[in-house]
Formats: structure tokens, sequence, C-alpha cells
């Protein structure tokens, strides 16, 4: 299955990690494609994941998780689904 992890910190890691080791295809998302935690992640978890901005993430994943801060989660889904947020006013 195709997952999105929406976050770089503790939780997203954790989640997103254990998810490559069970098989899934993984993408981690952040505010932009080449974060510093993003990619130690990624060389942590060699070819078997990939990251990329919160749109490119939430677009790749049949399940999105949100592992952002509860500071920063509005803006994170504004910049992974702006359709959504043109829609409806938080």
């Amino acid at each position: 299955m195709k997952i999105a992890v929406l976050g770089t910190g503790m939780v997203g890691n954790a989640l997103a990690t254990k998810l490559v080791q069970v098989g899934h295809q993984v993408m981690m998302g952040s505010r932009t494609a080449n974060s510093s935690a993003g990619q130690e992640w990624l060389r942590s978890v060699g070819d078997k994941a990939q990251i990329g901005t919160f749109a490119d993430t939430a677009a790749f994943g049949d399940i999105v998780l949100d592992c952002t801060n509860g500071a920063n989660c509005i803006e994170a889904l504004r910049q992974a689904a702006p359709r959504i947020f043109e829609a409806r006013s938080c």
C-alpha cells in the first residue's frame, strides 16, 4: 500500500520507518522536498522510500497520516490539499 506521512518529527519518523520495514511504499513529506530531517530519514531506510513536499506526499498516498505538530498542522494540511481548504473555511 502507498502511505503518505506528513511530518518529519519523531512520530512521523517512527511510523514511516516501521511502515517501510513491513513492506509498504512510503513517502514522507515536509514543507520542502529536501529538508534535512527528510534526507536523514531517507538515508536510514535506503531506497525503499521517498521524500517530498506535503502536496507531493499527499498526492502519492492511498492513506495520508498527519504527523505534524499541532501548531503547524493546519498549514501543513493546506499545503497538502489546497482544494479542500478552498472549498471550506477553517
